[in-house]
């Protein structure tokens, strides 16, 4: 019971940005980075979520085949792209990697890659009907974020574990059944891999998501956290083999 409509009078993303970027470069590799921005939106396209009758949309009741076991009279989830007043956006990032060639015999051969990213945003949205609604984070956006990565090469054997976190972020700012927002909940994933050169045309290699088994948890309602989805994917694993002609 949900009718997605588009909207040709939404007008693109317009934005003034402002970035900083430094970077420095060391050794066979290495590398330190810090980036920082802002980003004043003028024009930001969010998606309004109503429900009410179908039949006080204006669409033909013909639309509903009666297999569908619904009639004009019940209530269905309309949702349409527009535009609001946009807000402001600020962050920065911070990276570092570097291969440990410095070091002497096995230890030579590892490497380690790390990243973090906060953002801070604060969007004005809009009710279906255009008036102000709610303030909040843009989004799709986490608020913080994390990536670590060590990874073992020496050209015939690899290996790779890399871990990932981010905190919870919007779906949907209002949320359905008149809440004020919906949302996914924080997450943190493990995954590895293993690649062996058999041959100079011949390998194999073996990849693990998703180890810390984590689950996918959609609420909504900011105060009381009324669960939408509460899905599971559960680990996965890949066993690959590869011939070069």
């Amino acid at each position: 019971r949900t009718v997605t409509t588009g909207n040709p009078m939404v007008e693109p993303f317009r934005a003034k940005t402002f970035d900083l970027g430094l970077e420095w470069y060391f050794g066979d590799g290495g590398l330190v980075s810090f980036g920082a921005f802002y980003k004043d939106i003028d024009s930001y396209i969010q998606t309004s979520r109503e429900s009410r009758p179908f039949n006080t949309s204006g669409l033909p009741a013909s639309l509903l085949l009666p297999e569908w076991g619904v009639t004009p009279e019940d209530e269905f989830v309309f949702q349409q792209p527009l535009n609001t007043p946009g807000g402001d956006l600020t962050g920065f990032e911070l990276a570092y990697q570097q291969p440990f060639t410095f070091l002497d015999g096995f230890w030579s051969d590892f490497g380690v890659q790390l990243n973090y990213t906060y953002v801070d945003s604060e969007i004005q949205y809009l009710s279906s009907s255009g008036a102000p609604s709610a303030t909040g984070p843009m989004v799709g956006l986490s608020k913080n974020a994390w990536n670590a990565t060590v990874y073992y090469d020496n050209d015939r054997f690899s290996a790779r574990v890399s871990a990932a976190y981010r905190d919870e972020y919007m779906n949907n700012v209002p949320g359905r059944e008149g809440t004020d927002m919906e949302g996914t909940a924080a997450t943190t994933t493990v995954d590895a891999s293993l690649a062996y050169n058999i041959s100079e045309n011949l390998s194999v290699s073996l990849e693990a998501l998703n180890l810390t088994d984590e689950w996918s948890d959609l609420w909504m309602d900011s105060a009381r956290n009324m669960p939408i989805a509460y899905t599971h994917t559960g680990r996965q694993y890949l066993l690959g083999f590869r011939y070069k002609f």
